[in-house]
C-alpha cells in the first residue's frame, strides 16, 4: 500500500517538474518571439536558446519521472548484491589430512 502512495507522490512531483519546464521553455519562446517581432527589417534580434533548452531539459526530466515514479528498480525490487567472497573454512579432518 505504501508503494502506491510513493507512486502518487512521485507522479505529482514529476507533473510539477514537467509543467515548470514547459512554462520556462514557453517563456523563452515568447521572449524570442517578442524580440523578433520588435526588430525592424535588417536589425538583430535575440533568440533565448539557453532558457528554451533549460525548460526542455527540465520538462523531459519531469516526463521521465512520470513514466518511472519509483525509478527503474522500484521500491520492491531487491538491490543487486555483491558476490559473496569465496572463503572456505577448513574442517578438522582436512587439517589432519594435511598434517600427514
Amino acid at each position: 500500500m505504501s508503494d502506491n502512495k510513493d507512486k502518487v507522490a512521485g507522479r505529482k512531483k514529476a507533473l510539477k517538474e514537467f509543467l515548470i519546464g514547459a512554462a520556462i521553455a514557453a517563456a523563452g519562446g515568447i521572449a524570442t518571439s517578442i524580440s523578433y517581432n520588435s526588430a525592424r527589417p535588417g536589425d538583430t534580434y535575440t533568440v533565448y536558446t539557453g532558457i528554451i533548452a533549460l525548460g526542455v531539459v527540465y520538462a523531459v526530466i519531469g516526463l521521465w519521472h512520470l513514466a518511472f515514479p519509483l525509478g527503474l528498480r522500484g521500491k520492491n525490487k531487491p538491490e543487486a548484491k555483491a558476490a559473496e567472497p569465496a572463503v572456505v573454512e577448513k574442517d578438522e579432518e582436512d587439517v589432519v589430512k594435511d598434517a600427514e
